[in-house]
């Protein structure tokens, strides 16, 4: 039997189990199968890792995107993946294209002094500063073809933000919480991202929030939940049925309270969350990672959130700790550093949690001084939680020791539509030479195109917005960009880095 006259459906019930590399790399090997491929949109989007490696533009998904579109964007995707692979621990990749979109438009710049995070999808970038909350609608060629901007309720106040996309991307939620030494704001916009109705704005909550929820720590966002927490507690709201409650937590296995909270995520389809507290990471790193499930009655309705004190507090355990086989000897806070990326799709009834952890696979176990110095052998781990199955841990280590900045400048981003990312910021000695270096890993995705560092360069002409004149200014863009601990974005699937440019915003093309 051959190709030409093998069944469509014995055809489909080869693919089923295939990559979108491997459903790629089948399609181009021959006509019959490219045009099989092409006509049937079920083999690629039954593709086991479509959801995290098929990079799909704003609003489009494999229901109401054609056959052949959806092979055009699968082959896209693939061929970004192969031109990063390649380069995997070799020498830096180069630009192919840069875009500066200038924010002196809208009369506005970036906060220097406040580095504020950032959202991107697609064409769409979202960020707020003193002067507000803005979404665009970035142009192909630098332009910016709408904006929408809300004035928040505090004028001139610092603000935590977190972002979060509705599942049919036609609508960005976005939680800001202010930072301030007195009463604290909570606000919970939706904004308006499809074609129709760009920029349309709703307000869902406004409201101060309890005066014990001071020294803000983390924001988080999933509809319909958002809360806002310090190190010991946190304040979590269901926006849509304006109920709320403060909430302390303890161990599952101890009674002693988390103290230390650094991040809490919430899952994207479960009322779960999932806490991050460094307060016993000096004795073992694997208990550092708690899941909590949200109770069906939150609290009480959000008349007077002032009102809560530490009497209306909640005292909850969590449901159980998260632990993976670490390849550190030493599991110690000096020794490593947990990034939590976000959830990763893979199907509607299966979600991802990627964690990067930095660390040392060895070190010297001397009581002396001299002898106790750390080695140069770093790792880079992804450990990947499977909530679907318990939470089971899947660990990939990538060798670090070539990366060579602190761990302060290791920066993770993340969602199912964007590739999570660690971004490293490396530097030469001389500010002059076009050595700014911006390093991130490549771990397996299916596809089998590799697992390593990749660096990318920035050349010095793109560190300013009129490429045409590169003088002495250059220096001063050259050390504001290298400040820049954050934020930037690196989108494994198209190639694109995002970054905040010194007067505007940039997309740089690999």
């Amino acid at each position: 039997m051959t190709l030409s006259s093998m069944p469509p459906e014995i055809l489909h019930n080869i693919m089923e189990s295939l990559s979108v590399g491997d459903i790629v790399r089948a399609a181009q090997s021959c006509s019959y199968l490219r045009a099989f491929v092409r006509s049937n949109k079920l083999p690629l989007a039954n593709a086991y890792n479509s959801a995290y490696t098929l990079y799909l533009p704003l609003g489009s998904n494999t229901e109401n995107m054609s056959s052949e579109l959806l092979y055009e964007n699968a082959a896209k995707s693939m061929a970004i993946s192969i031109r990063l692979g390649k380069s995997i621990n070799c020498s830096p990749l180069e630009p192919r294209r840069s875009i500066t979109y200038s924010l002196e438009p809208l009369h506005t710049t970036w906060d220097e002094t406040y580095r504020t995070v950032f959202f991107v999808r697609d064409k769409i970038l979202a960020f707020h500063n003193l002067d507000g909350l803005f979404v665009l609608l970035l142009g192909p060629s630098g332009e910016i073809e709408e904006h929408t901007r809300t004035q928040l309720d505090l004028p001139g106040s610092k603000y935590e933000v977190a972002y979060h996309l509705s599942a049919d991307e036609k609508s960005l939620f976005v939680v800001l919480v202010s930072v301030r030494a007195e009463e604290n704001v909570m606000e919970v916009y939706e904004m308006c991202v499809a074609k129709e109705g760009f920029g349309a704005v709703t307000t869902y909550l406004d409201i101060r929030l309890p005066k014990s929820m001071y020294a803000c720590q983390c924001v988080a966002i999933r509809d319909p939940y958002c809360l806002v927490a310090n190190s010991y507690s946190f304040f979590l709201v269901d926006w849509r049925a304006h109920t709320g409650g403060l909430y302390n937590l303890s161990s599952w296995k101890m009674d002693w309270i988390l103290y230390d909270i650094k991040t809490i995520l919430i899952h994207p389809k479960e009322p779960t969350l999932v806490i991050f507290d460094g307060g016993d990471s000096d004795h073992d790193l694997n208990s550092g990672i708690y899941v909590f499930d949200v109770p069906e009655s939150l609290g009480r309705p959000l008349e007077d959130p002032q009102a809560m004190t530490s009497s209306n507090c909640h005292y909850s355990k969590t449901r159980q700790s998260l632990a993976w086989k670490s390849p550190f000897s030493l599991q110690r806070c000096s020794q490593g550093k947990m990034c939590p990326i976000g959830f990763r799709c893979l199907c509607n009834s299966s979600w991802i949690l990627d964690v990067m952890i930095i660390g040392r696979t060895s070190i010297s176990q001397g009581l002396d001084s001299a002898a106790s110095i750390p080695t140069d052998n770093r790792a880079l781990v992804r450990v990947s939680f499977d909530s679907s199955d318990n939470w089971t841990a899947h660990v990939e280590t990538i060798d670090a020791s070539t990366v060579t900045s602190s761990l302060d400048n290791l920066t993770s981003h993340g969602n199912h539509r964007l590739a999570g990312s660690v971004c490293s910021y490396t530097f030469s000695k001389l500010a002059a030479q076009n050595a700014l270096r911006i390093v991130f890993p490549k771990f397996e995705d299916g596809n089998g195109n590799g697992t390593g560092l990749i660096q990318l360069g920035v050349p010095a002409e793109l560190w300013t917005t009129d490429s045409a004149s590169i003088d002495e200014d250059v220096l001063e863009d050259a050390w504001r960009f290298r400040l820049i601990q954050g934020p930037a974005i690196f989108d494994e699937l198209t190639g694109r880095l995002y970054v905040r440019h010194p007067r505007g915003f940039q997309i740089i093309q690999y």
